[in-house]
């Protein structure tokens, strides 16, 4: 990817206006002590700017890091996934900020745009609807661009709905599989089950709420005795757990939703394949 410098004094006078735009304090409220943040934005050697890809709370918003709303309220070009969730989070945080798109529709040109803005100096911060930015979401194109460009990255820490997910599943997780988003596709999404059917430590499953019937049923079809659990919702007031065989699964959701298709979001853990024992 080729990227031109020719607006960088620009840039770097628009950099400076951020600077100054965003200093009110209002995130000093969600701090319990004291804490050194002078070398916070410190530039690397290169003069470059930093990309901070920050964690946002997957349900509720006190979830949020003090770093992590720092991050978002003084980093002058803030990118996200979709204006509409990241405009709720700052304004419950009071944060006035202009937001860029990045996500499959525009990713090519977003990024381009990003790394400009970072090699002339620029910070900029990424975060996606929610969760952790480039897993299982937009961001991975502009974290390898920004390798390339030898430009620093940093990873700001907070919720993540797979560990959650795992934790409270009480299956053995000392080692799992996450396989993330299957195909939309039945016959595809059946081969991808089978293909895991049989790991020897518990797999994670994501997908959209409107196919979580048809991957539970999908599930039933090809692993109908394994323990299966379910996560929708989590950190919000609606979380729900449902554990069991995915025929059970079937019956709680049929309570829940009825013909409905689930708007609810959802992590399913799948346990691990048991070895039959051989018969003495």
């Amino acid at each position: 990817m080729i990227i031109s410098l020719t607006q960088k004094e620009e840039q770097a006078v628009m950099a400076a206006q951020g600077n100054k735009k965003f200093k009110k304090k209002s995130f000093r409220d969600f701090q319990f002590m004291e804490m050194d943040v002078t070398s916070e934005f410190i530039k690397p050697g290169n003069s470059f700017g930093r990309l901070s890809l920050v964690t946002t709370p997957i349900g509720d918003f006190h979830d949020i890091t003090v770093r992590a709303l720092r991050i978002l309220e003084e980093t002058p070009y803030l990118v996200c996934e979709d204006t509409k969730e990241t405009s709720r989070l700052l304004r419950f945080f009071n944060f006035k900020k202009e937001l860029h798109l990045l996500n499959e529709h525009n990713e090519d040109e977003a990024v381009a745009e990003c790394i400009k803005q970072l090699l002339a100096g620029v910070d900029v911060a990424l975060v996606s609807d929610c969760g952790t930015p480039a897993f299982a979401d937009p961001g991975l194109k502009l974290v390898n661009e920004c390798i390339n460009y030898n430009i620093e990255i940093d990873f700001i820490h907070g919720a993540n709905s797979v560990l959650s997910a795992l934790t409270v599943s009480g299956f053995d997780i000392s080692r799992f599989f996450f396989y993330g988003f299957l195909s939309p596709k039945k016959e595809i999404r059946v081969k991808e089950l089978k293909s895991i059917a049989s790991l020897p430590h518990p797999v994670i499953l994501m997908d959209t709420p409107y196919r979580l019937k048809n991957l539970i049923t999908d599930l039933n079809d090809v692993v109908p005795e394994r323990r299966i659990f379910l996560a929708m919702d989590l950190s919000t007031s609606n979380e729900k757990h449902i554990r069991g065989k995915a025929s059970d699964l079937l019956d709680e959701l049929q309570v829940l939703f009825g013909e409905d298709k689930p708007k609810a979001e959802f992590i399913v853990v799948v346990d691990k394949h048991q070895k039959e024992k051989p018969v003495e």
